[in-house]
């Protein structure tokens, strides 16, 4: 650690909870016969795994591909129970104490591989984000920001902490800054011990070197660090403290870093000079025969022979071992959830001006075109290509408002299951900020939309009614796309989606195909499409109230709503299906998204 880094520790306010000496004794992790039969893997993916860790360390979990270092990192943390057919054995403790894996969730913090940030967001926002939503209400908002700057500090984020993270379309920090945003997001809550999977992914040596010796800093704050890593440069490799090797799900070696190279000259590989350990290693793991590593594996379990990692833990903790489960996962109430995930989405809607220029830009020269090619048809007497240019405002607003819906949750994914899963924010607020968010931007396209094509179009009906449809129409075609969002994998699948959701719209419009001629058997299916309801509502307000008696056209604009079994006291049944449709949908949808996410919370 350098100077720098031991001056700004020692001014900082950020502690541990309570420090943790975690042990853990016959872990085995087992594959469903299911998984086993798709995959043809050997079904034991860790085998009777023992170790310790303590405060002050930072260990690196190697091995080849398969090896079983992200398994086990993983039942560490308590992210992989006994679920789902897949079979999971082990005991831990923490100072001594027994504690369940269930129970780990309040003293530990994960770092995923993926950096599942907000990019409209900068990385002093993300790290406030977390202490508002994490940190117990006793702890003040001068405390919260004092934490925020320690953790800046200490990450040394200082350069970059009010630049927008960024991501393929946004410019933002590099990405190691990524990185280490992503351990303050989890460092903010003062854990007492940090997993982290692959760290160093992605970056060139120099950022590896920088995230691997932030991790060196919070260890002499107390925190027990436990990280997965493939094959670190020398310079990276020599930073931790300890390394535990692991081959075909077992105990390779386990130990300091410098007594590696020791253990494998006893086995009778010796790390040529001038060569990395790290990567002697690893290639060791990858090219010796099987039957050699079981055997070097055998040899290691035998030295060790009689080793009780608990009691180890115990004897470093000494008396003053605290039973850490006692300790619960801290939450915001719901108004604070709501009011932060708001807030940060709006934000983040605001920021990203090349969406809004492209959602405005968008709705303004698609609908400009259109009113060209229906030029003052509304002062027309052909009433099938005044209801044509209804049709078409409909659809495209129906497009307009669901396409970024669709695509909302796919993308947005991994960053709410882990928020959600680290207990962040609960499905609920996280599902009404998005909608709260949704509305204005609906509204004001529906306003933009006629205030180009209605006096273009010559249009009769009263301006607010269009206007108030046309978003009627929005949020409920929305709504469905929602689901389909929620349902979807990934971006790709729900963009393969859209036409399942679009299509089945249009043809129940009544314009292709009017409703009588459906098919009495699948008829029903037009109460779940918005966009009938919405035309309806279009056809009454342009050819009923824009049409009055006295008007020479009035007859042919009767005809119109007569041919399309349109009722004109039934306006208000037509709007309440749409709100219907509306409600619906978007109950689905946060039942979806709860479901998504329930398998993913924490302890």
């Amino acid at each position: 650690m350098n100077s720098a880094s031991s001056r700004s520790l020692r001014g900082s306010s950020l502690r541990v909870g309570n420090k943790a000496h975690f042990a853990w004794s016959g872990v085995n992790f087992t594959l469903s016969p299911k998984t086993v039969a798709k995959s043809h893997k050997d079904p034991r993916v860790l085998k009777n795994l023992s170790g310790v860790a303590h405060p002050g360390e930072v260990i690196a979990i190697m091995g080849a591909s398969g090896s079983g270092k992200t398994s086990l990192l993983n039942v560490l943390s308590g992210r992989i129970m006994s679920m789902n057919g897949h079979v999971v054995t082990s005991k831990f403790s923490i100072n001594g104490n027994a504690i369940h894996a269930d129970q780990l969730g309040p003293n530990i913090a994960y770092v995923t591989q993926e950096d599942t940030l907000c990019p409209t967001a900068t990385p002093r926002e993300a790290l406030e984000f977390s202490a508002r939503l994490r940190l117990p209400s006793s702890v003040s908002r001068e405390e919260r920001e004092r934490m925020v700057e320690d953790v800046i500090q200490i990450l040394h984020l200082e350069k970059c902490a009010d630049t927008m993270i960024g991501n393929e379309l946004i410019k933002g920090i590099s990405g190691g800054e990524k990185r280490r945003t992503s351990i303050g997001v989890e460092l903010i809550t003062s854990p007492s011990i940090l997993f982290l999977d692959e760290p160093t992914s992605g970056l060139d040596s120099y950022a590896a070197f920088n995230v691997v010796n932030a991790l060196k800093d919070l260890a002499s704050l107390g925190c027990t660090v436990l990280c997965t890593i493939h094959q670190p440069s020398s310079e990276v490799f020599h930073l931790f403290d300890r390394v535990l090797l692991l081959a075909d799900g077992r105990t390779f070696f386990d130990g300091r870093v410098d007594h590696m190279a020791q253990y494998l000259l006893t086995c009778g590989y010796p790390v040529p000079p001038e060569t990395n350990p790290a990567d002697h290693v690893m290639f060791l793991m990858q090219t010796l025969d099987k039957q050699v590593l079981q055997g070097i594996s055998d040899q290691f379990e035998v030295a060790r022979k009689g080793f009780n990692p608990h009691a180890q833990a115990q004897s470093e903790a000494g008396r003053g071992g605290m039973p850490l489960h006692k300790l619960k996962r801290s939450q915001a109430p719901w108004t604070v959830q709501f009011i932060a995930l708001g807030k940060r989405d709006i934000q983040s809607v605001l920021r990203d001006t090349g969406s809004l220029k492209a959602r405005y830009g968008s709705t303004i020269m698609l609908t400009l075109i259109f009113s060209l090619i229906f030029y003052k048809i509304g002062d027309s007497t052909d009433t099938q290509s005044h209801f044509g240019a209804l049709a078409n405002l409909a659809i495209s607003g129906m497009f307009g408002a669901s396409q970024p819906v669709i695509l909302l949750f796919p993308s947005e994914r991994p960053r709410f299951l882990r928020e959600y899963a680290t207990g962040t924010y609960g499905a609920i607020p996280y599902f009404w900020s998005k909608l709260v968010t949704e509305l204005p931007l609906t509204f004001s396209t529906s306003i933009i939309t006629f205030l180009v094509a209605y006096w273009l179009e010559a249009l009769k009906g009263n301006f607010i009614l269009h206007v108030l449809t046309l978003w009627l129409i929005g949020m409920a075609a929305s709504s469905t796309a929602l689901v389909a969002g929620c349902i979807a994998s990934n971006v790709q699948v729900a963009m393969q989606a859209a036409p399942a959701i679009f299509v089945p719209q249009i043809l129940f419009a009544g314009f292709f195909i009017k409703i009588q001629q459906i098919p009495v058997w699948i008829r029903w299916a037009q109460y779940l499409c918005s966009l009938k309801f919405g035309i309806n509502l279009f056809l009454l307000n342009e050819f009923n109230l824009g049409c009055p008696e006295s008007s020479s056209q009035h007859a042919s604009c009767m005809s119109v709503i007569t041919q399309n079994d349109i009722k004109p006291g039934d306006w208000w049944v037509y709007g309440l299906v749409l709100i219907g449709i509306f409600v619906f949908f978007r109950s689905l949808a946060l039942i979806l998204l709860m479901r998504r996410a329930k398998g993913f919370a924490l302890a």
